[in-house]
């Protein structure tokens, strides 16, 4: 019963992780992000929020155009 348990995560795991969107993953990396901000003094915190708050949207347009470059 342990093998067959085993083996269901090792064959579900990478279909439960790509499941994910490219947003969610971004969404959570930048929400990690935005919680270390807080262990920074006033100003540094400031700036480190500045630093992190473009939206999915806006890394995508950047993110498509660098592509279109190097094509």
């Amino acid at each position: 019963m342990k093998t067959v348990t085993t083996l269901s995560c090792l064959i579900f795991s990478p279909l439960l992780v790509s499941a994910c969107s490219n947003q969610q993953i971004y969404e959570g990396i930048q929400q990690n992000r935005l919680q270390n901000c807080e262990k920074y003094p006033d100003a540094q915190y400031a700036e480190c929020l500045a630093r992190h708050q473009k939206d999915y949207e806006e890394y995508e347009r950047e993110r498509q155009a660098l592509l279109k470059g190097t094509e």
